[in-house]
């Protein structure tokens, strides 16, 4: 997910082009994997409930088979709850939908939601959750969290100041896929509701 959606926190989706059906297909992707899982949807890099012998947690970049280039034989799944916040303003219904079912399995604590919840069968010592926690938090992990949720709740603030600086605007058309002579006044995605 962080491949396909970070980029989206500072650049705007534009209808109809490749970064807009990109972010979209990856985040279905996601929810048809998981579906078919019974388990929450949001892979991505993330760390594991396997730890090193000093006691810290091994950090893979986890993915959906489907989306991925390369396919490293890997554990998992293992969902990052960021990677749903960063799916925020793709699909909101999902994603807080699914925010919520990871708040119920108890991975929200003071500190924001843990890293991850690994699902490795192997792995599990919490047989009865069917999911190990990974009780951590990643600051650049807690920060596209945070970014994601300012874009949502204050209409797109980090992609607005991004694009009101001037080298932002001069490449903004290869954003929107149009050649420089057929320029038009298209607008960014609308927010869906």
């Amino acid at each position: 997910m962080f491949e396909y959606l970070m980029p989206t926190l500072w650049m705007r989706l534009y209808p109809n082009t490749l970064l807009e059906r990109a972010a979209d297909a990856a985040v279905q992707c996601q929810r048809a994997y998981a579906t078919g899982k019974k388990i929450p949807w949001g892979i991505s890099e993330s760390a594991s409930s396997q730890m090193d012998p000093s006691g810290s947690y091994h950090y893979f970049a986890f993915g959906v088979p489907q989306l991925a280039i390369h396919k490293p034989e890997q554990q998992g799944p293992v969902i990052s709850p960021y990677s749903t916040f960063l799916a925020l303003d793709i699909d909101p219904i999902a994603a807080l939908r699914n925010l919520r079912s990871m708040q119920r399995k108890g991975c929200l604590s003071t500190y924001g939601f843990f890293e991850s919840l690994d699902f490795t069968p192997s792995n599990r010592s919490s047989q009865s959750l069917g999911f190990e926690p990974v009780r951590c938090w990643m600051a650049h992990h807690q920060g596209m969290s945070l970014l994601s949720m300012a874009n949502f709740l204050h209409d797109e603030v980090v992609q607005r100041w991004f694009h009101s600086h001037p080298r932002v605007q001069a490449t903004e058309l290869l954003l929107q896929e149009k050649p420089a002579g057929r320029v038009s006044s298209s607008k960014p995605r609308a927010k869906v509701a």
